[in-house]
């Protein structure tokens, strides 16, 4: 049996996500509810908050005590988490880490002129997850970064998706191990479609 820790459960997509594991097979601990367990196979960081007073246009100028904030929420919070469980990482079977995210961070795709706090803040996630990735990938470490689509796919079936593309391999090109889709830092949504960072 698999263990899953899930950084926190406080939404329908995080209960749903949670309800999917345990349906699976799997047992799935809450950081800050359950007893420290001894080994994590899949570890999924679920921060992606956002802010009302992130409606800042580039005109209006920057709020830097909200940038600060969000960043501190989606970066800062999110690193140390995976800081404090990474001995038990280590001592997991399936070294897969797992982190939301959302298209309206990408650079190339962004169409908004306005919520520049979560952007930045996901944008410096992506970082983040580029240098973990770096660091980690030679020990066996996996990572899905997806986006649960919020507002636009109903919770339960974006959780569907989810547990899907966090549990699965992605596939070896002609059987050729040097074009292993696995050493790619990717982003997909709900609808299974990849995205630029």
């Amino acid at each position: 049996m698999k263990n899953i820790l899930i950084t926190k459960q406080s939404n329908a997509f995080e209960i749903s996500l949670a309800k999917v594991f345990r349906r699976e097979g799997y047992t799935v601990y809450v950081a800050g509810v359950d007893e420290p367990v001894d080994k994590i196979d899949i570890y999924i960081d679920v921060s992606d908050e956002r802010d009302a007073a992130d409606n800042f246009t580039i005109r209006d100028g920057l709020d830097e005590g909200v940038i600060e904030k969000v960043y501190r929420a989606n970066v800062l919070k999110s690193m140390e988490m995976l800081e404090k469980y990474l001995p038990q990482l280590d001592k997991g079977d399936g070294k897969r880490i797992c982190f939301l995210s959302s298209a309206e961070a990408s650079i190339n795709e962004t169409r908004d002129t306005d919520g520049y706090a979560y952007k930045l803040s996901k944008a410096a996630l992506h970082m983040f997850l580029q240098m973990v990735a770096n660091r980690l990938t030679p020990g066996g470490y996996t990572y899905r970064v997806y986006d649960p689509m919020h507002g636009e796919v109903e919770p339960k079936a974006s959780a569907e998706g989810a547990f899907n593309y966090f549990t699965r391999r992605r596939g070896t090109e002609n059987d050729d191990p040097k074009r292993d889709d696995e050493n790619r830092l990717v982003l997909r949504d709900a609808l299974g479609r990849e995205h630029a960072w």
